[in-house]
């Protein structure tokens, strides 16, 4: 992607923010952003003039179809989202907005652009559900979350207007990300709330008796995927899996973080969500091995003394 001219929408998110650093130092000329700052962070963005900001919701097409228009970028890394199950659960309609409409307002611009080469779609792990084997083909139903039905949705979209308008196009089911630049708070995630908790000495709260698992991915792997599919011969909407293949207890992960830390935070196990039923999460990355020649750059552990290290050094925690 050497002089692409790339969009990356939600490019104020942590994913998104480790994918511009890897696409800038690859050479790439011109990144546009598009983030409505709802959990991006804006001051986290390299500063590079081959950046250009645009802030703007992607359900609202019209506050930035002109940007898109004019841009007409090679390739579209669609990471924006209206992110997690709890805040899908409590606000349903937001979610539609954002994670449906969203994506189709994107599709519908882009099936306009001929000097598209790659549309590549950020879907989630959670389409699976409670499935036993999270692989590609497998048949599954998700209705668990409104996240979980409308991530599902859009990856239908995605395969719709590759066959029908020849949208060069794929979609990667995200596992568990991590890294740098994401915040702690509500509707995040377990690893950096865990591990701000830990740094304050704070209870690390695990909701369920901490042999559920999960397949944490560090963020850096995640963006390196990312590229491997814009790069990819795949055009026709191809979903592939984006994990590591390995899973993780939460107990675990939170004895890890209280080393890391060097805290001496308490683990206090909670009644599990309402709406949480899935005890175990693991991709099975086969096919994103074969075909996208995926081998995750960065094990558990180091991505997680990284991640740690990132929150005890440059992350400012409130009091």
């Amino acid at each position: 992607m050497n002089n692409a001219k790339i969009l990356v929408t939600g490019g104020a998110g942590a994913i998104g923010l480790n994918l511009i650093e890897r696409l800038l130092k690859n050479g790439a000329a011109a990144i546009m952003v598009i983030d409505n700052l709802s959990s991006g962070y804006k001051d986290y963005l390299p500063k590079d003039e081959r950046i250009t900001f645009v802030k703007a919701d992607i359900g609202e097409i019209d506050a930035y179809r002109k940007d898109m228009e004019k841009f007409k970028p090679n390739y579209v890394f669609h990471l924006a989202a209206h992110f997690a199950n709890q805040n899908s659960v409590d606000h349903p309609f937001k979610d539609v907005q954002a994670n449906i409409i969203g994506t189709m307002n994107l599709l519908e611009i882009c099936k306009e652009n001929d000097e598209l080469n790659k549309f590549v779609y950020t879907s989630s792990s959670c389409v699976y559900g409670n499935a036993a084997i999270m692989r590609e083909d497998d048949y599954i139903y998700p209705h668990e979350t409104p996240y979980a039905i409308n991530k599902y949705t859009a990856e239908l979209y995605v395969k719709y207007y590759a066959t029908m308008y020849k949208i060069p196009s794929v979609s990667i089911r995200v596992f568990n990300t991590y890294g740098p630049y994401e915040p702690h708070g509500a509707y995040r995630n377990v690893i950096p709330n865990f591990i701000v908790r830990a740094i304050k000495g704070e209870p690390l709260n695990i909701t369920g008796d901490g042999t559920e698992t999960r397949d944490f991915t560090f963020v850096g792997n995640t963006a390196q995927l990312l590229t491997l599919a814009a790069q990819s011969e795949t055009v026709d909407g191809d979903i592939f899996n984006g994990g590591t293949g390995e899973q993780t207890e939460i107990k675990t992960l939170a004895e890890m973080i209280i080393e890391f830390t060097k805290s001496k935070s308490e683990i206090i196990y909670k009644e599990r969500r309402d709406w949480d039923a899935v005890k175990h999460r693991c991709s099975d990355i086969s096919k994103s091995e074969k075909f996208l020649n995926y081998q995750p750059e960065m094990s558990f552990r180091e991505g997680l003394k990284r991640t740690v290290d990132w929150y005890v050094n440059d992350y400012e925690i409130e009091d």
